[in-house]
């Protein structure tokens, strides 16, 4: 996988379920993760190569030094053992959905509860 930002660039803002349905027909399996205003992730990486979608609010991701807003429909492909952080703004709840490429966190595995398997 390589590193990319895909922009979101229709009109309207998606709704979850075409997102969701977009990255199924990649036969990617989704998960919701909400995050609360003035979240921050510090840098780390994931072993798996990673795809994660705004729905909800902004999220800024960051890798080395580069950094992109994300806004509904945007995309980032992050590929394994990437090192980046997540920083969320001050106003207003924020949902991504995320799709893990590989097995550790495969949101079909019994480890990720119903609640966080996104559905379209």
């Amino acid at each position: 996988m390589e590193l990319k930002v895909t922009r979101w660039d229709k009109p309207e803002p998606p709704t979850q379920s075409e997102l969701v349905r977009a990255m199924e027909s990649e036969g990617l399996a989704a998960y919701v993760e909400d995050d609360e205003p003035n979240h921050s992730y510090e840098a780390h990486a994931h072993p798996n190569d990673e795809v994660l979608v705004s729905v909800l609010g902004e999220i800024t991701l960051g890798v080395g030094d580069r950094k992109w807003v994300l806004k509904p429909g945007d995309r980032l492909d992050l590929p394994a053992n990437t090192l980046h952080w997540a920083a969320t703004p001050s106003t207003g709840p924020i949902r991504i959905l995320g799709a893990s490429i590989g097995d550790k966190h495969d949101p079909t595995r019994a480890d990720r509860s119903e609640e966080t398997r996104a559905r379209p």
